[in-house]
């Protein structure tokens, strides 16, 4: 059984742009997110530098066992109270161990006592069952679906809200 000493999150630093180069082209985990795929370097290194330098997001990378980079997780900020959470654990032989919902409670933990967020909330495609649980595991709860009618990619998204309240009555301050 895995435990929260298994994973930890460090900022995510230049030497980590293979990773994310990586995944970023795995056209099953592009479907499980965005569903947008980009075959230019140049594109796909521009977003990763962004993410180095902006201001309004802190970006982590996901390690196993201190040693196993396995996924990122990231913060944005949408105000001063709210934050919006993306996870990918891209080395897909650690789908469905756990690892996942681990991280996120870290990630929340950082938002809320840290960062000084109150809520946070994420979207996801409805079919991605395993994320989904996941993110009920953190206590976040189901708060509607919003359509994109221009997006073909992702037309509709399952928008999944949690209060810092909330994550301290299911217990994520013990992570």
């Amino acid at each position: 059984m895995e435990t929260a000493k298994n994973i930890k999150l460090r900022k995510i630093k230049k030497t980590d742009l293979p990773y994310f180069l990586k995944w970023w082209r795995d056209k099953e985990l592009i479907g499980l997110t965005s569903g947008i795929y980009e075959k230019s370097n140049k594109i796909l290194e521009s977003y990763f530098y962004k993410m180095l330098t902006e201001k309004s997001g802190h970006h982590y990378i996901i390690i196993l066992n201190n040693k196993k980079i396995i996924g990122n997780i990231s913060l944005t900020n949408k105000s001063k109270k709210v934050f919006e959470i993306h996870i990918i654990i891209g080395e897909k032989r650690y789908w469905g161990k756990g690892y996942g919902t681990i991280a996120i409670k870290k990630a929340l933990k950082i938002a809320f006592k840290k960062l000084g967020y109150q809520k946070a909330y994420l979207e996801v495609r409805p079919e991605n069952t395993r994320a989904i649980r996941a993110y009920q595991k953190c206590g976040f709860a189901k708060a509607g679906f919003k359509k994109y009618p221009k997006n073909k990619n992702q037309p509709i998204a399952l928008r999944i809200v949690l209060l810092k309240k909330e994550f301290k009555k299911q217990g994520g301050a013990l992570c």
